[in-house]
């Protein structure tokens, strides 16, 4: 059992983030407290790209989904250059702050994960008291009074789901044109959900509609969210920031059948660029494991969460 909390923060007058926090009615004694798991979801996507993941998790770990600007029911500023890299892992960085998260594990599914290793290497630096009182409750009200019984990084563990490099990813400008319009239409996005994202809705012997809130959630996007990570957010090379400042332990959920960021480029773009990388490849899953495989999901993420 758990409980649910949505709540609105405002970052800026014109950010807003949408959030969704659950916390299991069983907690742990206050000297081990578990580390709260963050999701951040891909382009097109919000707190519900989870929905098929949180609930088996939810009752074990606290967790934490964030609608990135102009996303689900966050908003975002009237500017086109305003959702980059730097701006969303800035966003992020300002909830678990504003949540008083002193204990965190980020999961990040393609361009989140992109998202996720900005942050990784950040909170890498942050030292803050585990134990005792320095632990915040998920609500903003926390006691990080100093009677931590041991010190050490805010991230606790990081894990990369079909994640995006941060690396630079420069598309043909045929391919450029048509993800700009990917999402403009109803049908449009239907047949991206359904033959690009996944796996599990184009095969012939069980061919079946894909979940309306994938479609959904990528027609509610803002006209500059939507067209951030095709005209420029996936071209942005943030690997200065990230590579050699991640210090804990690394979770890579690939998948076997993903034609965004197939298994190839994710070892070579991401493996080999952080040090001590567990790879996992989920068989069967296209894109967003998360709905083609979501038990072997949650299989590995709670796996790694208990190891650490």
């Amino acid at each position: 059992m758990y409980t649910t909390k949505t709540q609105l923060i405002e970052l800026h007058p014109n950010v807003k983030i949408n959030t969704i926090s659950t916390h299991p009615t069983t907690t742990p004694p206050e000297t081990d407290p578990l580390p709260t798991l963050v999701f951040l979801h891909f382009w097109g996507g919000s707190t519900r790209t989870w929905s098929h993941v949180l609930p088996a998790i939810s009752p074990t770990y606290p967790t934490l989904a964030i609608d990135f600007r102009g996303w689900g029911t966050s908003t975002g500023p009237d500017d086109a250059v305003a959702y980059n890299i730097s701006d969303l892992a800035a966003d992020v960085q300002a909830v678990i702050s504003a949540l008083e998260l002193h204990s965190v594990v980020l999961v990040g599914l393609s361009m989140g994960a992109k998202v996720a290793q900005v942050v990784a290497a950040q909170l890498s630096s942050i030292s803050i008291k585990h134990g005792g009182n320095g632990s915040g409750d998920g609500n903003g009200n926390g006691n990080a009074d100093g009677e931590g019984k041991k010190t050490g990084s805010a991230l606790r563990g990081l894990i990369l789901i079909s994640p995006a490099p941060t690396t630079p990813l420069i598309l043909p400008p045929e391919m450029r044109e048509q993800q700009l319009h990917a999402y403009e239409s109803r049908e449009s996005a239907t047949f991206v959900a359904q033959n690009v994202l996944t796996s599990s809705f184009r095969k012939h012997s069980q061919r079946e509609e894909v979940p309306e809130f994938l479609v959904a959630d990528m027609l509610r996007g803002n006209r500059w969210a939507r067209g951030a990570w095709p005209a420029y957010a996936m071209a942005e090379d943030v690997s200065p920031a990230v590579e050699g400042k991640i210090k804990v332990p690394v979770l890579v959920i690939a998948a076997e059948e993903d034609v965004v960021e197939p298994l190839e480029r994710v070892r070579k773009e991401v493996c080999e660029r952080i040090e001590g990388v567990r790879l996992e490849v989920l068989e069967g899953s296209g894109h967003l494991s998360v709905v083609d495989v979501p038990e072997a999901v949650v299989e590995k993420v709670v796996e790694f969460v208990k190891g650490l």
